[in-house]
């Protein structure tokens, strides 16, 4: 999370995300393994408000947006008998439940996150906000912030692919 110190601030830092400046990168825990192991999704998101939920579609309409992420496969692990694989991913376009709901349409649920068909019970929602990137609104220089997610599950199964990053 970033804070402004003033008003002004705010609404550099406000425009940066409007204009698609503002970096945000997280690590996912996906059910599954991803083909190819790197590469862009695509898709158009509709957010249905009632059920709180975000659905891929095919076409646009009323209230669906383009949603466009980028993801890298860093490793992969067995888990009940499941393939589960550790994703990096670099949002282009901040969506609501975007990873989520991409993942998910995919047949790749988050690990832990039921709402979008996960059957993991010993986790929550495998979703970790690691790293923000943006442009000091004092002076503009880049600031990159990278933050490692808890040596707990399901973090801990990929122990060597991300702490040794």
């Amino acid at each position: 999370m970033v804070y402004a110190r003033s008003a002004k601030a705010a609404a550099a830092l406000s425009a940066q995300i409007q204009e698609n400046r503002f970096q945000k990168e997280y690590f996912a825990v996906v059910q599954g393994s991803m083909q190819p192991p790197r590469g862009v999704l695509q898709d158009y998101l509709y957010h249905d408000k009632r059920k709180g939920k975000a659905y891929a579609v095919k076409s646009l309409r009323k209230g669906v947006k383009q949603a466009e992420l980028e993801y890298k496969t860093l490793a992969e692990a067995a888990q009940n008998g499941e393939t589960i694989s550790l994703v990096w991913v670099r949002l282009h376009t901040g969506r609501f439940h975007q990873i989520r709901a991409q993942f998910a349409a995919r047949k790749m649920p988050l690990l832990g996150d039921g709402r979008y068909g996960s059957r993991e019970k010993g986790c929550g929602t495998a979703l970790f906000s690691c790293g923000v990137g943006f442009a000091a609104p004092a002076g503009g220089k880049e600031v990159f912030v990278r933050q490692m997610p808890p040596r707990a599950f399901p973090w801990n199964v990929f122990a060597e692919a991300l702490y040794d990053l």
